[in-house]
């Protein structure tokens, strides 16, 4: 990298550690952080080019805990949306589902589940990987956990619920070659296919791998809302019989209000297991919609099935006729809190972003027919955000030691060519910042979003404003950082950022991709 040094000078600095803002700058060339400290400090530096920040803020690069941006980055690398928000970096593999590993066994459904990102997946394995994205040179760094989903998956297939000796130890071989080659650590997510699947003791032999790695252990729990603690203890569980040092729990929330008086529950347990040594961390989204498949809505036995066995199943017109007699038998309310975010099927194109009770209406079908015909057609591409989290509880799991920021979204431009992102794409940061104002002092909450991260994701260089650390910085107003995105308008830029450095190259500037 060109050794072109840049003096960022009357800022008030926020390094990421936590400590208190004070006056001063930050001196970086060759991508990294050469100098930061007060104007006293910085009197000697002679650098090539002089930004006055005029009193806004400078921090660290941010960095999304919770992303899946694993195919889009290479699709359209630019991270416009992530980049508008401050985020420099992403964690990516979440929930089960990375890139990688890839074998014959996986590499259809893979194709078909990032059919619409036109992106050959060509390698096998993690090194593979990010040789491929490397190339495309993405706007953000990325960081990958391994899916433990996909491995099964590479491993057994999607239909295999019982695994032979021989499949756990392949699983293994591929865990431990993907560890070895740079990934992260490993996820679950357990409420999917095929990892819902696996047992305590399947899961415990596999993620003894990660534990004599020291790698970190992030779960999707097989539930969030009916039987949220018992996943909350099973995820403890096997971390312990796994020798994992660190838990990660995605997304920490209670699902339908009848679960909502289960966090002080859930919160004390955590708590317990962290006074024991097990160092327990959270992420979270700033939203009380979640997003997830249009197929999580299924009852048994769809709910076993991946999408493509899904769809060659519902192509019979009886077997659909099937599926939405039993969808009838839901209660009318249910289908106030779901809302369809995204499809591939042009006749709904005007209905995303609306809840399904009011699409029924307008169409003159039943919400049952609307999400047989959707699901039946296109279980891929349809998303569905689900209202069922309650505010007060969001604000306590924010506000816990141990609780950073992620999105649970993907990359994608503004211009729906990818696809429809919930909010959250493109608005997290602001929102989850702007929950925390007068709650936490800034210092603390841009910890979290900052060198919190790092430190439990293992980023040694990342996550400060220190000598030495990769020069991610953000310029921005923290008065004027606003969400702009909403479900009609999800892809819209927030606002209040300024600039974004990565890696010392200047990729954001004042609602500009540089």
């Amino acid at each position: 990298m060109q050794e072109f040094s840049i003096l960022i000078k009357n800022a008030r600095v926020v390094d990421g550690s936590g400590k208190p803002a004070y006056s001063g700058g930050v001196y970086f060339s060759g991508g990294v952080v050469r100098a930061v400290g007060k104007v006293r400090g910085l009197s000697g530096v002679e650098p090539d080019m002089v930004i006055d920040a005029q009193g806004a803020l400078v921090c660290p690069g941010f960095i999304d805990t919770h992303s899946h941006s694993d195919i889009s980055l290479l699709a359209v690398p630019g991270a416009e949306g992530r980049l508008a928000q401050g985020i420099c970096t992403e964690i990516t593999g979440n929930c089960g589902l990375s890139a990688f590993p890839v074998t014959d066994l996986n590499r259809e459904h893979l194709s078909g589940l990032y059919a619409t990102y036109g992106v050959d997946i060509s390698w096998h394995s993690y090194a593979e990987y990010r040789e491929v994205l490397a190339a495309r040179s993405p706007g953000v760094n990325v960081f990958s956990l391994c899916g433990y989903n996909t491995l099964r998956a590479a491993a057994a297939g999607y239909g295999t619920r019982c695994l032979s000796r021989t499949h756990i130890d392949t699983m293994k071989h591929y865990l431990y070659e993907s560890l070895m080659a740079g990934a992260s650590g490993v996820s679950t997510g357990l409420l999917y296919v095929p990892g819902k699947f696996a047992t305590d003791a399947e899961l415990a032999d596999v993620l003894s791998v990660a534990g004599a790695c020291n790698s970190i252990y992030s779960t999707h729990l097989r539930s969030e809302g009916a039987h949220l603690v018992r996943a909350v203890a099973e995820a403890l569980r096997v971390s312990r019989w796994a020798g994992i040092n660190k838990l990660h729990i995605s997304h920490l929330k209670t699902a339908g209000k009848s679960n909502w008086h289960k966090l002080p529950l859930v919160l004390s347990m955590i708590d317990e297991a962290r006074r024991s040594g097990l160092n327990v961390t959270a992420d979270r989204y700033p939203y009380i919609e979640s997003m997830s498949s249009l197929t999580v809505v299924l009852p048994p036995p769809y709910d076993d099935m991946d999408d493509l066995t899904l769809m060659n199943l519902l192509s019979a017109p009886d077997k659909r006729l099937e599926l939405e007699r039993v969808l009838e038998e839901y209660p009318d309310e249910r289908w106030s809190t779901v809302r369809l975010v995204s499809t591939a099927l042009p006749e709904y194109a005007d209905f995303q972003g609306s809840i399904m009770e009011w699409i029924a209406q307008a169409l003159d079908m039943s919400p049952a027919q609307v999400v047989a015909d959707i699901v039946s057609r296109d279980p891929v591409n349809a998303m569905a955000a689900y209202r069922g989290m309650c505010p007060d509880n969001l604000r306590c799991v924010l506000e816990q030691e141990y609780t950073m920021c992620g999105s649970d979204e993907s990359a994608r431009p503004t211009d729906y060519s990818l696809g429809r992102s919930h909010p959250r794409g493109f608005g997290t940061f602001p929102e989850f910042f702007n929950l925390l104002k007068g709650t936490l002092p800034l210092e603390k909450i841009i910890h979290k979003m900052t060198g919190l991260p790092a430190s439990v994701f293992g980023l040694t260089n990342r996550g400060l404003l220190s000598p030495g650390y990769a020069a991610d910085i953000v310029i921005m107003e923290p008065d004027e950082f606003k969400a702009g995105a909403d479900f009609a308008h999800p892809h819209r830029l927030a606002s209040g950022v300024r600039q974004v450095y990565v890696n010392g190259l200047l990729r954001y500037s004042k609602g500009e991709g540089a």
